[in-house]
């Protein structure tokens, strides 16, 4: 695990002007050699079967699908409301009311995608598989964190 911490946050650290160059493809194609390392050293760990690791990548496919869906929305919502607050213009307040009513229904969304992908996962890991790859991720999104922090909060947000 240490060495997928490590090897992550080399590839994050020498990234970072490529990513400049063309944001959205290298961001793209660095999130996927991440999400490969990640991928193959958690099979490593948790000793997952071709069969596991197979419904593992779709899983996660899918997930990831549906947070930047998630994601591209909440940005919107709170877009929309930034222009609803610019100082010296009247708000719309039915307007507001709708877009605060979007971003809590984005979190419940978002709380609700996390139950459903533990369910998933349920289905073809053991309880100490979850717990090893909760961890692991938990893990890879601190130390990416910190290297974001570091840059000055320029990087690759991960679902």
């Amino acid at each position: 695990m240490r060495t997928l911490v490590l090897s992550t946050i080399a590839a994050l650290a020498f990234a970072g002007p490529a990513v400049a160059q063309n944001p959205p493809m290298r961001r793209q194609a660095l999130q996927q050699q991440v999400v490969e390392r990640f991928l193959t050293n958690y099979r490593t760990q948790a000793g997952l079967t071709d069969e596991q690791f197979e419904r593992l990548r779709e899983t996660l496919r899918q997930s990831f699908e549906a947070r930047n869906a998630l994601a591209q929305r909440e940005r919107e919502a709170f877009r929309e409301l930034e222009s609803q607050m610019r100082p010296g213009v009247a708000a719309d307040e039915a307007k507001v009311t709708d877009l605060l009513d979007d971003l809590v229904r984005i979190q419940a969304e978002r709380a609700e995608r996390a139950r459903a992908e533990q369910q998933e996962y349920a289905a073809f890991l053991s309880p100490v598989q979850r717990a090893q790859l909760t961890l692991a991720w938990q893990r890879l999104q601190m130390q990416m964190e910190r290297v974001r922090a570091g840059r000055g909060g320029a990087g690759m947000p991960l679902p």
